[in-house]
């Protein structure tokens, strides 16, 4: 993904620093209100500007900073937490003998799934796991971004994963459950190992 100069991240930062810039000028002048102007400006740009710096430090590793460069560090470790989060949360055994016991002849399983994925119930869980990760000993970096600077992303991630995940629950006739949760389990490995860092990195930046 090539990263350009328009991401939203950029043009709310230029306009912060626009409004500061104007401020200051207006102050200058003696302008009347120029110092709310001057207010946004400043604590939008700063806002923007630490942002910036606190995603930075996730992904890149700086010298004599405990915590910088988490991700890269643990990545693998990450990506097994996330698929084993999924696992447990989203396709545990018992919950799927539910599901498919109940389903009515000529549901639509594939829309379903996607709908369950992209719900505020779901929402909701990702909110609490990534604020478990923030009070972890790991999770001070995560701390510094906030988590909702992450979590677009892993909801993304669990959507995207649940459209390839649902023509695979929509072609089950008889469903062999636990057969059915390894070719899941396989899936969001293949997927898993294409999500490098950097394909992260990008993602946030864009974000």
């Amino acid at each position: 993904m090539k990263k350009t100069r328009w991401e939203k991240g950029n043009v709310s930062n230029l306009i912060s620093f626009a409004l500061l810039v104007a401020g200051l000028w207006g102050r200058v002048e003696g302008v009347n209100g120029s110092e709310w102007v001057l207010a946004v400006g400043l604590f939008g740009f700063a806002g923007g500007a630490t942002n910036w710096l606190a995603v930075k430090m996730l992904f890149d590793r700086v010298p004599l900073l405990y915590g910088s460069g988490v991700i890269p560090a643990r990545f693998r470790a990450i990506r097994e937490a996330v698929k084993d989060a999924i696992m447990r949360y989203f396709f545990d055994e018992e919950y799927l003998e539910r599901f498919f016991a109940e389903r009515m002849a000529g549901d639509d399983v594939g829309e379903k799934v996607e709908k369950v994925l992209a719900s505020d119930e779901v929402d909701a869980i990702i909110d609490r796991k990534l604020e478990e990760l923030a009070e972890s000993p790991q999770g001070m970096m995560l701390q510094l971004v906030g988590t909702q600077t992450v979590k677009p992303l892993v909801k993304q991630f669990v959507v995207g994963v649940g459209s390839e995940i649902a023509p695979l629950l929509a072609d089950e006739a008889g469903v062999d459950v636990s057969a059915m949760r390894e070719q899941v389990d396989g899936l969001l490995e293949t997927k898993l190992e294409e999500l490098t860092p950097d394909r992260v990195k990008e993602s946030t930046w864009a974000g």
